[in-house]
């Protein structure tokens, strides 16, 4: 099983029958993770629709990773899988708002985990989280008054 993107995206470029490898190798895979690739809204989004079986998404931002804006994030969150997200890792995301969380995360219904440490979100996406994701069992926030009222309001799901 190839595991690169790069070495994936090579394998796709070889002939039809290699594409279709790479798109029966996504639609098994259950995690993605971008940390350390250059990635933007299209490619992000491109492999996350073809990643039927996707539990856990990170697409945190690293030194010379993801360039992920809300335009990346209504993009995700039209793909199948979003509703079968259990774990969402956005950790460090400056490029996103509440516009674009507040899209994801009404759409994944089975969250469990998100993180959104490290983002510029306020208010808004934090009541949206708490009442759109009823099955949050694990929250990370860089506000720590946020993280309270978040804590406050699953305790009572």
């Amino acid at each position: 099983m190839i595991t690169s993107f790069t070495d994936l995206a090579q394998a796709s470029g070889v002939c039809r029958k290699w594409q279709q490898g790479v798109e029966q190798t996504l639609a098994r895979r259950q995690t993605l993770s971008f940390i350390g690739c250059k990635m933007d809204d299209d490619s992000t989004a491109r492999l996350v629709r073809h990643a039927y079986s996707l539990k856990e998404l990170d697409i945190s931002r690293s030194r010379w990773g993801c360039q992920i804006t809300d335009n990346g994030l209504y993009q995700i969150s039209s793909a199948k899988c979003i509703s079968n997200l259990t774990s969402i890792s956005l950790w460090g995301m400056t490029g996103i708002t509440d516009k674009g969380v507040v899209q994801l995360i009404t759409r994944a219904n089975s969250l469990q985990q998100l993180n959104v440490g490290g983002t510029f979100i306020t208010d808004e996406s934090l009541f949206a989280i708490a009442d759109r994701c009823p099955r949050l069992k694990v929250s990370h926030m860089s506000i720590f008054f946020s993280r309270k009222f978040i804590l406050q309001k699953s305790l009572r799901y």
